[in-house]
């Protein structure tokens, strides 16, 4: 037990703090600084997570845990929130929002996170989720001019508020009946004959509804595309990424351990599997409808969380863990390719504004093609490797419908992506969209994500031992 285990979240907390006292003194608002003291945070952040690794550091009475799974997930975090500040530096100016604010409150997020994956505590876990809550609810309302920005924030808090009531009230129920808020005390009782007592069973339902509420998937996934449209573009990236990692970890350790026994696998395991396959085939479906580029983005993440959903009913914590990985590089990189698109005062997301965008920015459009196809799970791409992954663990693990129905489910998706290449390249544009010309930093975080999207794809094994270590499963 160290202080130590506080680090990377101090990093990020004091971070937060310099950078809403920078922006209340602030005269410029559209100054950098903020964002220059938040990627140095984010830097120290992930400093003191490498540091960390393989130490199995504690605090708060072993509360607060940094084992490899967490320390892997923070340095996810660390990146993608480093990726929104980059693609944000324009893009704040350009659509009248406050860049001190953003990065003050992606920094508290990014606390919540970690809070989130490093405890075995339900009670810290709902005190990280909250933490993350609130500032997303702010960062999605960030465009205050805009009223569709408005409207997102307020449905997300209004979704948001009933999630947090639902964990509350299971929290109780499986406190009452344990007396225990412990993960693994708390659920002692799975490996029972009986199983979990009824109250148990209601509560870990509860808390699991507030989960899939955080994580969009069907049918709790009503809020997700409103929100996901009307937020600015760049949290956006982050909401599809970051609390959906969190939530999904949390899951994995809290649902391997009763899907792995009897008799409380026969009701858990079934419905868990039933919502993965609802949302895999509501999300594309869905999208396949959408005109806007940015929705259809946003139905397209819903369908992603129904494919992680399966590698936590497969117990196969390596290919979620992946699978996360090239979908943060694959979505941020097309959400980085959108702020490209945005003007002053304007987001050109509908698919005339990428008419012919493969003749105006060739490398942009070829860009956007790789997230696309990765998305979509063409091989040599990570997003192949990180499909094959998931549902040859599905099938190992002897969920073969559900595998199918994964493979299904990823058939229908390869239309409406296709569809923004076709665009893309073989339509005239009617109107010349303007494309953000200087953006230094908009551009690498693009770069980045399309070097990591076709990196992981061809030579994954040095992310795929680093992952290993961290189950403590042999190369």
């Amino acid at each position: 037990m160290t202080f130590m285990a506080l680090a990377p979240l101090l990093a990020v907390v004091a971070g937060a703090l310099i950078v809403l006292l920078i922006e209340a003194f602030l005269k410029q608002k559209d100054h950098e600084l903020p964002a220059t003291v938040a990627v140095v945070s984010l830097f120290a952040a992930a400093f003191f997570t490498v540091r960390s690794w393989r130490l199995e550091l504690g605090y708060f009475g072993g509360r607060l845990a940094l084992d490899p799974l967490a320390l892997l997930l923070m340095a996810v975090f660390v990146l993608i929130a480093a990726f929104v500040v980059l693609m944000s530096l324009k893009y704040a100016s350009r659509q009248d929002i406050n860049l001190g604010q953003l990065c003050g409150l992606l920094l508290l997020a990014v606390a919540g996170l970690m809070i989130m994956v490093s405890s075995t505590d339900w009670l810290v876990v709902f005190l990280g989720l909250e933490v993350l809550s609130v500032a997303s609810y702010a960062l999605t309302g960030l465009k205050r001019n805009d009223r569709a920005s408005a409207e997102a924030a307020a449905k997300y808090f209004l979704m948001g508020s009933f999630a947090g009531a639902f964990f509350v009230f299971g929290l109780a129920l499986i406190f009452g009946t344990s007396g225990n808020l412990d993960f693994a005390a708390s659920l002692s009782q799975v490996a029972s004959p009986y199983g979990l007592p009824v109250a148990s069973a209601v509560g870990l339902g509860l808390i699991l509804t507030a989960f899939f509420f955080k994580i969009a998937i069907v049918p709790f996934h009503m809020w997700a595309p409103d929100v996901y449209e009307g937020a600015p573009t760049p949290v956006t990236a982050f909401l599809t990424i970051a609390p959906k990692a969190a939530g999904l970890v949390v899951l994995f350790r809290v649902l391997v351990p009763v899907l792995g026994h009897s008799p409380s696998a026969v009701i858990i395991g079934p419905a868990v599997s039933v919502a993965a396959v609802l949302t895999m085939f509501v999300g594309n479906l869905a999208a396949l409808r959408q005109k806007s580029v940015k929705r259809l983005l946003a139905y397209s993440a819903i369908a992603h969380s129904g494919y992680l959903l399966v590698a936590v009913v497969a117990g196969d914590g390596p290919s979620l863990v992946f699978y996360l990985i090239a979908y943060m590089f694959m979505n941020a990189g097309a959400f980085g390719v959108l702020v490209a698109m945005s003007g002053k005062g304007v987001e050109h997301t509908s698919f005339d504004d990428f008419a012919g965008l493969g003749r105006r920015k060739p490398w942009l459009a070829a860009s956007l093609s790789v997230f696309l196809l990765s998305l979509a799970g063409f091989p040599p791409t990570a997003g192949f490797l990180a499909k094959f992954y998931v549902f040859s663990a599905a099938v190992r693990e002897g969920h073969v419908l559900l595998a199918v129905a994964a493979v299904l489910a990823s058939l229908v998706s390869v239309a409406y992506y296709l569809k923004i290449i076709v665009v893309m390249y073989m339509q005239d544009a009617e109107t010349d969209v303007v494309v953000e010309q200087e953006n230094p930093a908009l551009y690498l975080v693009i770069f980045l994500c399309l070097f990591g999207t076709v990196q992981l794809g061809l030579w994954p094994g040095n992310l795929l031992l680093l992952i290993r270590q961290a189950f403590f499963v042999p190369f």
